[in-house]
């Protein structure tokens, strides 16, 4: 597992074995100042990864965030579209009105998630999937 960042609001991972990168945002994202890293984290994991890797995203801990960061995820999803991504999975947030957001900010790109109730489910969809393109 290479680790890319690991801080107070996100972590960001990549398994080469599974060709799976690993996403987990945590707390409240006042502003993109918080998270400076970011889009640059983004770059880096989409460049080590294979074409065909999918994505497992952590939202649980997600907190409703302002305009400013709903860009960057929307500049995150637009790199995500442009990579050679196969499959996301995605554990909604439990915040009623992040979960609109992350759902509109996949839709806005057009992509769409699968949405599983836990990470355990996320792997094994992941996993399933992976294994029926080869």
């Amino acid at each position: 597992m290479i680790s890319v960042s690991n801080n107070a609001y996100y972590e960001l991972t990549y398994d080469r074995v599974k060709n799976r990168v690993y996403l987990r945002i945590n707390n409240y994202w006042k502003s993109p100042e918080v998270v400076p890293n970011y889009l640059s984290d983004w770059d880096k994991v989409i460049q080590v990864a294979k074409p065909g890797y999918t994505l497992l995203a952590d939202f649980r801990n997600m907190i409703t965030h302002p305009t400013a960061v709903k860009a960057m995820h929307e500049a995150v999803v637009k790199r995500l579209a442009e990579s050679k991504i196969s499959y996301i999975a995605e554990v909604s947030p439990t915040d009623r009105i992040a979960v609109l957001q992350v759902t509109g900010v996949f839709q806005q790109i057009g992509m769409g998630s699968i949405k599983v109730a836990d990470i355990l489910l996320g792997e094994n969809i992941l996993d399933q999937l992976s294994k029926s393109e080869l």
